[in-house]
């Protein structure tokens, strides 16, 4: 198993997370441990609009880029944070309080960065 795959794996470990995910950009699934109910070409797709969208509109307001979007739905709740040149996506289920799993999404995203900069 590879480095990033463990780190979603590790993720996944954590009790609300249905699903972590690498994607990049123009919307390729690098690495995912999803919950069978998620496609991930459909979750692929959806990260790469969605963040192009947005960091395009951010840019339109003279903001600074994407750092971390999150959503929040009717059956669950969707961190993604820019992890330089990919994007790390992690799918909660609707009752998990995002206070409890922030340091563990930070801590991933900042091991993410360091594993792409390793194996680029």
């Amino acid at each position: 198993m590879s480095a990033i795959q463990e780190l979603l794996v590790d993720l996944r470990r954590l009790q609300g997370v249905v699903g972590a995910a690498v994607v990049t950009p123009d919307g390729m699934m690098a690495a995912s441990d999803l919950d069978d109910r998620f496609d991930d070409d459909a979750i692929a797709g959806l990260i790469s609009f969605l963040t192009s969208t947005t960091n395009r509109a951010l840019v339109e307001m003279s903001s600074s880029g994407l750092s971390r979007f999150t959503m929040h739905t009717t059956h669950g709740k969707v961190i993604v944070d820019d992890a330089d040149n990919s994007y790390l996506v992690v799918i909660t289920d609707q009752f998990l309080d995002l206070a409890t799993v922030v340091h563990e999404v930070d801590d991933a995203t900042r091991r993410l960065r360091r594993l792409w900069r390793i194996s680029v």
